[in-house]
């Protein structure tokens, strides 16, 4: 985990506009009841864990670990999360939450467990 700062601070900037973009877009579907707002913020969603995952993939350096499991749950929940949005299917979209929760916990743990 001592790669963490060979990422560029660009890309850490982009996941925080990006998670703050994704809650105003939530929060403004939820008052408005735009569906193009929701979309969008489902959009984000999936960005977001794909994001972060590839973070999580370059600081995982090729090791089997916490976080490459990271990487590879929160990959697989955007790219989940993306099908979800064109097929409308809710199974599909539980499922990309739960795959992206479980990266997060992950992440949650590499970055608590960073020396």
């Amino acid at each position: 985990m001592s790669r963490s700062n060979d990422i560029p601070d660009a890309a850490y900037r982009a996941i925080f506009l990006g998670v703050i973009l994704y809650f105003a877009l939530v929060v403004y579907s939820a008052m408005t009841g735009d569906v193009i707002a929701s979309l969008a913020a489902e959009f984000v969603f999936g960005t977001i864990a794909i994001g972060v995952g590839v973070v999580l993939f370059d600081l995982a350096d090729g090791e089997l670990s916490a976080a490459l499991g990271g990487a590879v749950f929160l990959i697989v929940g955007g790219i989940a999360q993306f099908g979800a949005l064109f097929t409308q299917s809710p199974t599909l979209d539980q499922v990309s939450s739960l795959l992206v929760f479980v990266g997060i916990g992950l992440y949650l743990y590499v970055t608590w467990t960073a020396e």
